[in-house]
């Protein structure tokens, strides 16, 4: 192991500590001198005591020392590494957002997509834990990005999500499913969330295949955009899949409640052991060493006799 500090940043404490020093010594020479002034050579070395002139030399450097030693304990010195075990749930979730044709309609400023990005980076910017994965759809799907703990970089891929990316056009949400889906099982999770972003009426296939996909732990839940003929159809395909339906709305109460939702989900989800390997702080050492050197010299005497 390498030894290091970790908060070598306490070290800046030592300059404060050498100006005082300079100073003490400044003002200990000045007033040898202000006797000098007055007293002939010979005869000043009788008017000082030896013991007072060695103990006022030297008590500048102790106090130095002992500060060097609070310091160094402070900057918390190190060169072993100890495991520390963490629990963290390890929910994921897969963003499938609609990119068909339907979801460039103008009934909501700008459009339906641009309001339906909005959301997603709303979503991304709000998911703290575990991993998330993104695909987008039309008539069939298309991977955005695997699962990952960088939710930041998912968003800012999320402007340039247009239509123009799929090459068949048309709206099916059974392959959103089942390409999610995939992505979940693929990095070993036995649980996770499918949350779709769409305009689009579910066909029977999909409704059913959202019913699987919750027997197996995998909920879907859904942010209905901009239409009102297949909300019934989309409220259907998040109760089969024991998720939630939200109408989009123009403030965060959408995905507000996206949100309390995820956190039944996850608050139910297992916790997966880890072990965080970190620096062991060794600094208790020289606090000891300080303790012990301060009530040394404290001691009636013993300063006197050291110096």
């Amino acid at each position: 192991m390498i030894f290091h500090f970790l908060r070598p940043w306490w070290f800046l404490a030592i300059i404060p500590a050498i100006l005082l020093l300079i100073f003490s010594l400044n003002k200990g020479s000045s007033s040898n001198n202000n006797w000098a002034k007055y007293c002939d050579a010979h005869l000043l070395q009788h008017l000082i005591s030896n013991e007072t002139r060695t103990l006022k030399n030297y008590l500048p450097y102790i106090l130095l020392i002992l500060w060097l030693i609070a310091i160094s304990a402070l900057a918390g010195p190190t060169w072993s590494m100890y495991g520390q075990p963490v629990y963290q749930k390890n929910i994921a979730r897969v963003i499938a957002l609609d990119v068909s044709q339907s979801m460039t309609a103008t009934d909501i400023a700008p459009s339906r997509l641009d309001r339906a990005k909005y959301k997603s980076i709303d979503l991304l910017h709000n998911i703290t834990e575990g991993q998330t994965g993104m695909v987008v759809f039309s008539s069939s799907s298309f991977l955005v990005s695997p699962l990952t703990n960088d939710t930041n970089t998912i968003a800012s891929m999320v402007p340039v999500l247009d239509n123009n990316i799929v090459p068949v056009q048309g709206s099916d949400i059974l392959p959103a499913l089942k390409k999610s889906a995939k992505l979940l099982k693929q990095a070993g999770n036995t649980r996770g969330e499918i949350i779709l972003i769409t305009d689009s009426t579910p066909s029977d296939e999909a409704i059913k295949e959202a019913k699987t996909l919750a027997t197996d732990g995998f909920t879907t839940s859904v942010l209905g955009i901009g239409t009102e003929n297949s909300s019934d159809g989309l409220r259907s395909l998040a109760t089969a899949g024991s998720g939630s339906y939200v109408d989009f709305s123009n403030d965060n109460s959408d995905i507000d409640s996206l949100l309390l939702k995820r956190d039944d989900i996850t608050s139910k989800a297992s916790k997966e052991l880890q072990i965080k390997s970190l620096w062991k702080d060794e600094g208790h050492y020289l606090i000891w060493l300080l303790v012990f050197l301060v009530a040394f010299l404290a001691r009636r005497g013993w300063l006197e006799k050291i110096c």
